[in-house]
């Protein structure tokens, strides 16, 4: 029985760059979750914002039902681009486990919103979204999420200190930062090497 050869460190390095290079480019995708996820968060809470300040409209928070729907799209996308995925890494596992974890965190903090009272939850929210971008721009060396990640911190200790409907805007500035502009240069950097 011949055993297989064993890598020299050349061979090996290269192997495991070529890992993370694939998971990279896998999990980046082409910044669609966090281009789609951070305009809808953008939207729905200006228009809570606007219903809120500016209307008479009793159920100013229902713009937020669309998140249920965003959520079975994502794990549709997320199960496809699993499936098309040739080998499972040790970042795409690390970064799936974040992202269920920031999930059922947020989803307790949601059921839980009346209890705790609207104007502490949404700063509790916004250092989830600083904790769930800025871990994963470092395990993806990608210094927009980890900036826009980091960026969130302080905008939730102002929110600490706000009423609720500026908690809205601060959540808008928020996703922003951390959501859509790295999600945009995740497409940039994506579209670049697939050329």
């Amino acid at each position: 029985m011949e055993s297989e050869p064993l890598m020299d460190e050349r061979e090996s390095l290269r192997v495991i760059h070529a890992m993370i290079l694939s998971a990279k480019k896998t999990l980046q995708d082409d910044g669609t979750l966090y281009l789609m996820w951070g305009w809808l968060v953008l939207f729905s809470s200006l228009a809570h914002y606007g219903l809120l300040t500016q209307t008479d409209f009793p159920y100013p928070y229902a713009v937020w039902a669309t998140m249920p729907l965003a959520g079975v799209y994502t794990g549709f996308y997320v199960r496809r681009l699993a499936n098309r995925q040739p080998v499972k890494t040790y970042i795409g596992e690390f970064l799936s486990y974040l992202w269920i974890a920031f999930l059922v965190s947020i989803v307790i903090l949601l059921v839980f919103m009346p209890r705790i009272g609207y104007e502490n939850t949404y700063p509790i929210i916004l250092l989830l979204y600083g904790i769930g971008t800025f871990v994963s721009g470092g395990a993806l060396r990608f210094r927009p999420l980890v900036i826009g990640g980091a960026l969130n911190w302080p905008i939730a200790v102002a929110a600490f200190f706000v009423s609720f409907d500026v908690q809205l805007l601060l959540l808008a500035l928020a996703v922003t930062c951390s959501y859509i502009v790295p999600g945009y240069l995740l497409r940039a950097n994506y579209q670049k090497q697939d050329v």
